[in-house]
């Protein structure tokens, strides 16, 4: 009998201590007395982002806006008459956030909103044009104006299933390795090759194909990459590809020496002229010079004012090698000899036009008028 009222009493204090922890909860919960007087001053909002920082999709500017756009006003009103349990569905339709949380604080005459965001992980635009970022837990989140945050894109030929498993497995592998954690900006998936990695840094793609061994291939790649890119260069391949088992196929992005592609895109041997080619000894063509044209000759007018004087056209001789010679002067033409005079006559010479008579003769003419 004692031990059956012991239990009874034990049972019966139990239930009034949880009713006593119930009510003092109510009583804190709903604003009473003091405080059902006291209208909203401001809106607390905080934001937890995964890994600390800043939120990545909507600040507390825009949460506030979102609930100004579904009707809800906080400042200003009593704070026992805001329906917070309204506003916890009004933030809870926003997909961005995982945990909600809304109460009123009369001591600060607030209202406080804490909030919890997902963690997306990259941003897929499937095969339809659409964008949705892929969360941690292969969640999805359709991509809509006023998200912004910077991730991986993946694209391509894929659809949310798919990037919900092989490229979510691909993504988280790459999470867990520090080496890899911000290696790749950019995921494309090819309907032939499967999955291509672009990194952030150089132009070389690297592809994954289609098995989702995705460690395996990784390892291969840091293996080459820090041998062979350091004494080749960063962009010297085109592509490197990882889906075959036990080795590193790659294509060198300026072609192999020796060899060369024919047709249908195969490498054939080069022969040793083709190969090695002397270099041409004849010189290097010179590109033209521009010649004007030449002035054209003023052909001389016929004094007469008849047509101009044409010349026919001569070709011109090239220049002679050979030192030019100092050309003579022309020899002085003769004087023309004057005849003498016969003795007994009277004639006199005729003088030369333009000569004037000597003045001998002029005075033998004188003297014979006056004999």
């Amino acid at each position: 009998m004692r031990k059956a009222r012991l239990i009874k009493n034990s049972i019966i204090g139990i239930l009034a201590l949880v009713t006593l922890l119930a009510l003092v909860y109510f009583m804190l919960s709903t604003p009473r007395g003091e405080g059902s007087g006291v209208r909203c001053q401001r809106v607390d909002i905080h934001i937890e982002a995964r890994g600390g920082g800043e939120p990545l999709f909507l600040p507390p500017e825009g949460v506030l806006d979102e609930l100004t756009h579904h009707g809800v006003l906080l400042k200003g009103k009593r704070l026992d008459s805001i329906d917070l349990r309204r506003v916890e569905r009004v933030l809870r339709a926003v997909p961005v956030y995982e945990r909600v949380e809304a109460f009123v604080s009369p001591a600060s005459a607030s209202v406080q909103i804490r909030l919890r965001e997902k963690h997306p992980l990259f941003i897929v635009q499937d095969r339809k044009g659409q964008s949705h970022y892929v969360t941690e837990g292969r969640g999805t989140i359709p991509v809509r104006v006023g998200f912004a945050t910077y991730l991986p894109i993946a694209s391509g030929d894929l659809d949310l299933p798919y990037a919900t498993t092989a490229v979510y497995d691909l993504v988280e592998t790459l999470r867990r390795d520090s080496y890899f954690a911000d290696y790749f900006g950019q995921i494309y998936v090819d309907a032939t090759q499967g999955v291509i990695l672009i990194p952030r840094v150089g132009t070389t793609r690297v592809i994954m194909g289609k098995s989702p061994n995705w460690a395996e291939k990784l390892h291969k790649w840091r293996l080459f990459s820090e041998a062979v890119l350091p004494k080749r260069g960063l962009n010297a391949f085109a592509y490197v590809n990882l889906d075959y088992e036990g080795q590193v196929v790659a294509r060198d992005r300026h072609g192999i020496q020796g060899f060369a592609r024919d047709e249908d895109g195969e490498l054939v041997r080069l022969g040793s002229d083709e190969a090695h080619p002397q270099p041409s000894t004849a010189p290097a063509p010179t590109s033209p010079r521009e010649v004007s044209p030449a002035p054209q000759e003023r052909h001389p007018r016929n004094p007469k004012g008849g047509t101009p004087v044409t010349s026919r056209e001569v070709s011109p001789k090239p220049p002679s090698t050979s030192p030019k010679k100092p050309s003579k002067p022309a020899p002085k033409p003769a004087p023309e000899a004057r005849p003498k005079p016969k003795k007994g006559t009277t004639s006199t010479p005729t003088p030369a036009r333009g000569n004037k008579k000597p003045e001998s003769t002029k005075q033998k003419t004188n003297q014979t008028k006056k004999k």
